[in-house]
């Protein structure tokens, strides 16, 4: 087994590792909103719909971007399936507790953004040389749209001063995820696997932040010793 199929089979098998923990937030997320039911508060209060907007995209983005190589990248497309399906639940499950516009629009129009990539890799796969300017344009979009998504989540928990119903566990196998994808964009070669490279750096910044936070808010909600000595 060469380098290729060896870094695209461990990163397939931790971006599905990458799937247990949106299992895992969206498990989360339904506790949460049963106990929330009984208090009559939000289960979803301190989550972003930006942050889990802009995952769905670049899980659809890469996607999009395994199915449209020649030859067809097995390794980058079918996990991502799983990504984008677990996502959807979870944008389900904050339009179903929060019953308002802005995630109604996020639900339906991640949906009708799945249903329009499909019909693209249908009608255009697979795309020899692609415009250069404009497939830059739009790596370099979809990096911008995933980051700010992170720094609004962030913004959101320093705010709230809580975590709420995120998960730990979901970022910690996002940053295995972003580290093994890494290792395939640079073994793929920088000329091809530079899209993936640059979404991930910015998918591993995010994440490592949003882990920092978690740091942050358990320093905050930990009682501190008492000093005999001031008593």
């Amino acid at each position: 087994m060469n380098a290729y199929h060896l870094t695209g089979l461990i990163s397939a098998l931790l971006s599905l590792i990458a799937s247990a923990g949106l299992v895992t937030q969206a498990r989360l997320l339904w506790q949460k909103r049963r106990l929330a039911r009984t208090n009559g508060t939000s289960g979803t209060a301190v989550l972003s719909i930006n942050r889990f907007v802009t995952s769905f995209v670049i899980f659809l983005a890469m996607y999009t971007y395994g199915a449209m190589l020649s030859p067809f990248n097995h390794y980058l497309v079918w996990p991502r399936v799983l990504g984008m399906a677990l996502s959807l639940s979870i944008l389900y499950q904050i339009n179903a507790d929060r019953q308002n516009r802005i995630s109604r629009i996020a639900l339906y129009g991640s949906c009708l953004g799945l249903l329009l990539a499909n019909v693209l890799i249908a009608w255009q796969r697979p795309i020899e040389n692609p415009n250069p300017i404009l497939f830059h344009a739009i790596v370099l979009a979809v990096s911008l749209i995933y980051l700010q998504g992170g720094l609004i989540q962030i913004k959101l928990i320093c705010l709230t001063r809580s975590t709420g119903s995120l998960s730990r566990q979901m970022h910690v196998l996002f940053v295995l995820k972003d580290i093994s994808l890494i290792l395939f964009a640079l073994v793929m070669g920088t000329e091809i696997g530079w899209p993936i490279l640059l979404m991930c750096v910015v998918g591993l910044t995010v994440n490592l932040s949003t882990l920092a936070c978690f740091v942050w808010i358990a320093r905050l909600t930990t009682p501190q010793p008492l000093d005999l000595r001031d008593s």
